[in-house]
């Protein structure tokens, strides 16, 4: 017999709780992983957007000093890896073209800030210092991936599933502009 005056639940109703809140929780914790990934995404592709930006920027005012690049490819390639940021300037790497500015000649750690120590691509035209396509990376594995496009197309050929999929992997990187919305670049 149940003394009327002892408050509180039952061993049955404590476990009808616990059972209700871990069913909810096994079908709302993968979808919010999904949008954690996706806004880690969203990020890096904001990103690669301040990366297209600062780029054109430096690049620009490059064209305005009528810097000559010595070289007739169609596509030059600016890229910055963490760790080459010495005392405020960043070391950039070049290639596709014969002749590169010093580091200092193109600041861009005055668009990016002096404390930018993560990963960037960025692909232009040297004949009208216009970028095409940037990548942006704030870790190793994301770079990993980005690192080895030498052309704008190999860039543009990323779709937005090939980086849901390798942020699914722990590859988050961005690419501006943004990719499309297609599931799969094969």
């Amino acid at each position: 017999m149940r003394n009327s005056k002892m408050k509180g639940f039952t061993l049955i109703e404590l476990i009808v709780v616990i059972a209700i809140i871990g069913i909810l929780a096994a079908i709302l914790v993968p979808s919010m992983l999904g949008y954690v990934r996706n806004a880690r995404i969203s990020s890096a592709n904001s990103g690669a957007k301040q990366v297209h930006t600062a780029c054109s920027s430096a690049l620009t005012q490059l064209g305005i000093a009528n810097w000559k690049w010595s070289d007739s490819s169609t596509e030059g390639v600016m890229t910055y890896e963490s760790g080459n940021n010495t005392s405020g300037v960043l070391g950039i790497g070049w290639s596709g073209v014969s002749k590169t500015p010093s580091d200092s000649d193109v600041d861009i750690a005055a668009y990016l800030g002096e404390d930018f120590d993560d990963y960037f691509i960025a692909i232009f035209n040297p004949g009208t210092y216009s970028v095409s396509v940037a990548g942006y990376a704030n870790t190793a594995e994301g770079w990993g991936v980005i690192k080895s496009a030498a052309t704008a197309t190999d860039l543009t050929d990323i779709t937005e599933g090939d980086q849901k999929s390798d942020a699914k992997e722990g590859n988050i990187y961005g690419i501006y502009p943004a990719p499309s919305l297609s599931t799969s670049s094969t």
